[in-house]
């Protein structure tokens, strides 16, 4: 195994041999809980701490991050982290102005959501806007068709709603379509697979990886609802034909994005919305609205459309939250130093 088979790219290995000597080590964070992180090197996995400096500038590692070691006997020291290719994140449930990292320097996410209770459109179109922000690229996998009769009516709808994304339609219980999600894998690809609780991720992860590596719970058959089975991030070699990363499930997620990524993930309405009448148009009812006239005769969702001014309204209030604690932050700041000026300007006597 080599570091690209580990999925490092061209550039990141350029910028370690740029700034630093064979003395220091490449590692790829594989576990990250609390404040212990685990590493996969060419040749072997270690355990490693993260340096002081790191932890002042507030640089932690996520898992799928490739970090800069200092070996020092036995003991491995994280000194610095690689530019990222991508940074698949969600906003934080307890800080709305932080972020909490899912994975990083992925090339594709899959999109898993159930055919059965699960399926919900409005969610799946959140997670693609929030794929696309992390620079890389949406698939969505569509399980469970064996458990719903008329799955076909909801795949049509996905494939209605969700515009030039691949949809792949599988049954982890009957081992159906598995084949054409390990064939998007090639040497040195990331993927990482993120949805609800119970939609069997890691079922289909055990699948790519080609044993029952990862833990599974049954999901509840009232309700459709799953058990955190996964607790914690890993991240796996799919026999040394890309690595796979499993995450936990989520019940909610939360955008961390801007308005331009929404506009470009809903690139229909945007292009619609540069046909309107008036420049400031609100797509309600005004006279000239290009939007509503696509509406009406059939050739945009309106649910879609819905779908599209709520996320605009949440990444809106988002990046005001946003904008309100950074000038918090920074009248502080100018407390701090008019305060330090006036004692320095001081004249004892």
């Amino acid at each position: 195994m080599n570091l690209f088979q580990l999925g490092i790219k061209q550039e990141q290995y350029d910028y370690f041999n740029e700034h630093y000597t064979a003395n220091f080590q490449l590692g790829r964070i594989s576990f990250v809980a609390q404040n212990h992180f685990k590493a996969t090197m060419i040749d072997r996995e270690i355990k490693a701490e993260i340096s002081q400096k790191l932890v002042l500038n507030d640089s932690v590692p996520a898992i799928g991050d490739w970090v800069v070691l200092n070996q020092i006997d036995d003991f491995y020291l994280i000194v610095d982290i690689l530019p990222r290719i991508s940074e698949l994140k969600r906003q934080s449930k307890k800080h709305e102005t932080l972020n909490q990292y899912i994975a990083t320097n992925l090339d594709e996410v899959f999109v898993v959501m159930g055919l059965d209770g699960d399926f919900n459109i409005n969610r799946l179109e959140r997670y693609i806007t929030q794929i696309i922000e992390s620079r890389a690229y949406p698939v969505v996998i569509l399980n469970k068709m064996d458990a719903v009769e008329d799955y076909m009516d909801k795949v049509n709808l996905v494939q209605e709603r969700i515009i030039d994304i691949p949809v792949i339609v599988t049954s982890v219980i009957k081992n159906i379509n598995i084949e054409k999600i390990k064939d998007r894998f090639y040497e040195g690809m990331t993927a990482t697979i993120v949805g609800s609780s119970g939609v069997g991720k890691s079922s289909i992860a055990n699948k790519l990886i080609g044993k029952e590596q990862l833990k599974v719970n049954e999901t509840r058959e009232n309700d459709s609802k799953g058990r955190h089975t996964t607790t914690h991030r890993g991240l796996y070699l799919i026999e040394l034909n890309g690595i796979i990363i499993d995450t936990p499930g989520m019940r909610s997620l939360s955008l961390s994005t801007d308005i331009e990524t929404v506009q470009n993930s809903f690139e229909d309405i945007f292009e619609l919305a540069k046909n309107c009448k008036f420049n400031n148009c609100s797509h309600k009812d005004e006279p000239g609205c290009n939007v509503q006239d696509a509406i009406e005769n059939g050739e945009l969702d309106e649910l879609r459309f819905n779908n599209y001014l709520k996320l605009l309204r949440e990444v809106a209030h988002s990046e005001s939250k946003t904008s309100k604690k950074a000038s918090s932050d920074m009248k502080k700041v100018w407390k701090k130093q008019t305060k330090q000026n006036r004692n320095r300007n001081k004249v004892k006597y």
